[in-house]
């Protein structure tokens, strides 16, 4: 019993001693303790990780893989494990590491997912890593891509620019010829010193631009469920229009996001904005005639006449357009705007 006490004091000291940076009594003590078989798993873990600390890695791994074969209590060494071998550039073995432990436990920590992707993408295993990312937002597109947005950034700041343009190559895969990407990826061979493959990039970004945003952007009801996430996603292609050639959709989502935030005022503005910007349009009459239907509650007149003036605007230009099923849509919004109003 007093033998006992005596080796948690010590193994007590040894943990104040690696927070005080005196490393080598910390390494002396948990050396001894090691030799006295005491908590062996708590205690080659914390020498494993003093070691991997000080740059030993193979002592380091030795420990955890002792624990790994020999102890019951395993899970906290995978972890450790996978973390020495994802910084020795093993990333296979990271990744079954990581898998290991997620087996062991319920539920992922951020940590874990993280070096699970980055050693599944600096492995080059790209398909695996989308699916697997993807799978951990639970299939949601812009979330994944902000994630991978983000470290795609920590890492540029560490001067790693070869990963970054492996972790750009996902964003490829999930969303073909990303604007944001490709500035990014711009920027990434700017850095590098390769100006000519940097200009080749923005060469391409000005022709995918466009593309990309008609392929995604969707002018679609204002009280159908969305996804506030991809809307500020797509406002952050901004950066690119300087000279706003895309005025009039962007003022559309500015609008949306603003009506999603409960900024209805704010809302109705960029509406009437973007409808002095492309007054042929009819898409920006529909939803200003939407939030002006909205604010009006059914009750204020003027909000309910001004309403009725936008959609019979767009109705006019569909039929211009022969867009007879959007038409009669406008026909259909009038009669319930004017069954619904009570003065």
């Amino acid at each position: 019993m007093l033998e006992n006490i005596k080796y948690l004091v010590m193994l007590k000291s040894a943990e104040k001693n690696i927070s005080d940076g005196q490393y080598e009594k910390a390494m002396e003590t948990l050396n001894f303790l090691i030799s006295e078989n005491y908590k062996l798993s708590e205690t080659m873990l914390k020498r494993g990780a003093l070691c991997r600390k000080l740059l030993m890695s193979e002592d380091a791994y030795s420990d955890f893989t002792y624990i790994i074969n020999n102890c019951a209590d395993k899970i906290n060494a995978y972890a450790e494990r996978m973390r020495l071998n994802f910084e020795m550039g093993n990333y296979y073995e990271a990744i079954i590491d990581a898998s290991r432990y997620e087996e062991s436990l319920v539920g992922n920590s951020d940590e874990i997912i993280l070096i699970k992707f980055l050693s599944m993408v600096y492995s080059e295993q790209s398909e695996t890593a989308k699916d697997y990312i993807l799978e951990i937002f639970q299939l949601n597109k812009f979330k994944t891509l902000q994630f991978i947005f983000n470290e795609t950034a920590k890492i540029i700041a560490e001067d790693d620019l070869s990963h970054a343009l492996q972790l750009l190559n996902i964003i490829d895969i999930i969303d073909k010829d990303n604007p944001i990407k490709l500035l990014k990826e711009a920027n990434i061979y700017s850095l590098a010193g390769e100006n000519d493959k940097s200009k080749e990039i923005m060469l391409k970004l000005r022709t995918a631009f466009p593309k990309y945003f008609i392929s995604h952007f969707r002018f679609t009801d204002m009280y159908e469920e969305r996804d506030l996430l991809e809307i500020s996603f797509l406002l952050e292609l901004k950066i690119f229009d300087k000279e706003e050639a895309f005025a009039y959709p962007m003022t559309i989502l500015e609008g949306y996001k603003n009506y999603m935030e409960g900024k209805i005022t704010d809302a109705q503005e960029c509406f009437e904005k973007a409808v002095q910007i492309q007054p042929s349009k009819p898409e920006a009459y529909v939803l200003l005639a939407e939030t002006l239907q909205l604010m009006s509650g059914y009750k204020s007149q003027q909000y309910k006449d001004d309403a009725e003036k936008n959609y019979r605007i767009a109705m006019e230009i569909y039929e211009s357009e022969n867009l007879t099923n959007k038409a009669e849509d406008m026909k259909r919004q009038l009669k319930h705007l004017n069954s619904s109003i009570t003065i």
